[in-house]
This record gives structure tokens, sequence and C-alpha cells, in this order.
């Protein structure tokens, strides 16, 4: 087997994307493995594209308040005890956002967020 592929949905450019990257691994064998590393949405959304992609092997993710605190956006799918997934539900990704947070989150002069620089200083991409 060869090495898997393993996309970020929210930094490949989103489910079209990432189905386009599926698709050209499929045709050489290379089994995907996505790694998420984003927020409740973007974790949906990633988990979407990989309940469609036919070459799967395994998903990664982690949803540790890193980018958005708790309760900003609430799932509409689960995980097992053995780390099975189910389908988001409900429209769009399947994620409710409680926009009442949002001024509360940005009132905290402590929370600064960064994006992310997943490049080389000669502008070449590299792993976040």
């Amino acid at each position: 087997m060869n090495d898997p592929l393993q996309p970020d949905c929210g930094h490949t450019g989103g489910i079209t994307q990432m189905k386009k990257i599926a698709t050209l691994a499929e045709a050489y064998f290379v089994p995907l493995a996505p790694h998420c590393t984003c927020s409740e949405l973007g974790l949906s959304a990633s988990i979407h594209a990989a309940f469609a992609v036919p070459f799967l092997l395994i998903h990664e993710g982690y949803l540790d308040g890193h980018l958005m605190p708790a309760g900003v956006a609430r799932k509409s799918w689960d995980q097992d005890k053995d780390g099975y997934a189910t389908l988001p539900q409900g429209f769009g990704l399947g994620v409710t956002v409680d926009e009442s947070m949002f001024e509360r989150i940005n009132a905290d002069p402590k929370r600064v967020f960064k994006w992310p620089k997943p490049t080389l200083p000669d502008g070449a991409v590299r792993d976040y």
C-alpha cells in the first residue's frame, strides 16, 4: 500500500478541493486519511467529504478548543467508543452556530487569533 495522503479540508480549499484530491489519489491507489485541525465547522465539512471518498483509510481530527471556544459551534454528528463517526445531520454542514457568543468572545483581550503560516521562508508550502 502507498503512504496515505492527509489533506485538511480547511486548508485545501474546502469540500470540493478535497474531493478532487481524493479522486487523484484514488487513481494512483493512494488511500486518503484526512487530517483536520479545525473547529467543529471544519471537522464537520471534512467528515462530509470523507463519507463521499471511496478509498478512505481513516480520518484524524480533534476538537480541543484551540480555534473556537466550546459552545460557539455545535456539531450534529457523534463518535462511538471505537472511533466511528456518524454522518452530520441537518442543513448545510450540520453545524449550529451560537452567534450570541461572538461579542463576548471578541471582548476577551487575552484571546488573540493568529493565522497559521504553513510556508517556509522561500514561500514553499510546509506542514503546519
